[in-house]
């Protein structure tokens, strides 16, 4: 079945689980035949054609790599190493300096650009973090460093960009510089060395070179191809998707109406989460709210025999120590996960808080001092704000759902058990 069949047979299937929607929708006119107009939604090539580029698997939405500034600026980095095994060589470090140096005046650009093409680049080296800049590339046998600040959400931090130029006039005085500040939409640096560039250019010449490079190696190309469609989804505007998509709606507008008139109600991060929790052996829940909701392991219903909690204060059951998953109304997106030491007896919390900071590299996110009632010993956020930007509702619960399946994979377990040797530690100090 070739894919626009294949969207077309999705379509119907839509349209039957709407039927009893349509026989109700008189509102949209009486001569509008509204699965007509749904049919011929999907039957145009337009719809086909955007359907097919936002539609499939990306690799980078599938690892929550959208808008983080540390994953874009890993794969870069990898992506401009002449030594890294995808296959290009200096393809892609020749092609994106070619690109900024075409955003300078002549007479600003530290190298001209034959002397670029014309240079041996194979020995350049590619450095992640040093001196705190995202990617600093170094040329030997051109005398030339590049120094890259990647920002995606955040702004540049007061004398950010001084300090790098500071650094790079100190440290590598006797080369040629070229500082660069790319950002979404190529904002002003605000420093006079460094030239603005933006990740719409980036996009347009990786798939320039994805396209007219006939050596490049299949899964390289894919990668790329995914890179930059993700980018156009979610860090600049791809002006003819919208474009395209403004014409669909005016040929298509009853249907486009009625479809999002229909469409279902997704579950809350929190909700989704919960659902999970609940379905996993040897869990259980404790108690629940409007953007919270805790549980236990049932092991330590069976096993802690001093950690307990004042049922007046904390949970009825006389738990002493909770899990807590919680979302903000505040802070849309960040859904955290953390293990809470609850209202009770003094001596017994000062102690698990005193031998969980001695395990910080377990109890990560403990707070240092204890509060008079509650005290975080354990926290970690399974989706940040940041991370949850310009992310469709299912693709932040897949991010969280496999950020959960990390935190039990790897944290939960030997959380557990850290808590239940602390309890034994407890009774047998009491005896």
């Amino acid at each position: 079945m070739t894919k626009a069949l294949e969207d077309k047979w999705l379509a119907r299937q839509y349209v039957g689980q709407v039927g009893e929607k349509l026989e109700t929708a008189s509102s949209i006119g009486a001569t509008v035949d509204l699965e007509a107009a749904i049919g011929a939604l999907f039957d145009d090539q337009g719809f086909v054609s955007i359907h097919g580029q936002i539609s499939p698997l990306n690799l980078f939405e599938a690892v929550g790599a959208t808008r983080s500034e540390l994953r874009h600026s890993n794969f870069l980095a990898y992506l401009l190493s002449p030594s890294r095994p995808h296959g290009l060589g200096a393809k892609a470090l020749v092609a994106v300096l070619r690109s900024i140096l075409a955003q300078l005046p002549a007479n600003d650009r530290p190298i001209m650009t034959l002397e670029l093409l014309a240079g041996e680049l194979d020995d350049a080296i590619i450095y992640r973090e040093r001196a705190n800049i995202d990617i600093l590339v170094v040329l030997p046998s051109l005398k030339l460093v590049v120094a890259i600040e990647n920002k995606v959400d955040a702004k540049a931090s007061d004398g950010q960009l001084e300090r790098y130029s500071d650094y790079l006039k100190r440290d590598f005085r006797d080369h040629r510089q070229l500082l660069v500040f790319l950002t979404p939409h190529g904002g002003d640096p605000d420093h006079g060395d460094y030239a603005a560039y933006d990740y719409r250019q980036l996009a347009e010449t990786l798939e320039s070179l994805i396209e007219t490079g006939s050596d490049i190696p299949t899964e390289t190309r894919l990668l790329i191809r995914h890179y930059v469609e993700m980018v156009r989804r979610h860090i600049v505007q791809d002006d003819r998707l919208r474009s395209l998509a403004q014409q669909l709606y005016e040929r298509h507008k009853e249907a486009f109406d009625f479809i999002y008139d229909c469409r279902p109600e997704p579950l809350s991060l929190l909700t989704a989460l919960r659902l999970t929790v609940q379905n996993v052996d040897g869990l259980i829940e404790d108690s629940a709210g409007t953007n919270v909701f805790r549980f236990v392991p049932t092991v330590w219903d069976e096993k802690l025999r001093t950690i307990k909690g004042d049922p007046n204060k904390w949970s009825r059951t006389g738990r002493g120590l909770l899990f807590e998953v919680k979302t903000y109304a505040s802070i849309p997106g960040r859904v955290n996960v953390s293990l809470i030491i609850g209202a009770g007896e003094a001596k017994w919390r000062s102690a698990v808080h005193a031998r969980a900071l001695s395990q910080q590299s377990l109890f990560s996110g403990i707070v240092k001092s204890m509060g008079q009632q509650f005290a975080t010993i354990f926290s970690r956020d399974l989706l940040t704000s940041a991370q949850a930007q310009g992310l469709t509702s299912d693709m932040q619960s897949t991010n969280v759902a496999l950020a959960w399946s990390d935190f039990q994979a790897r944290q939960l377990q030997a959380l557990i058990q850290a808590v239940i040797s602390i309890d034994d530690e407890l009774t047998d100090s009491e005896r």
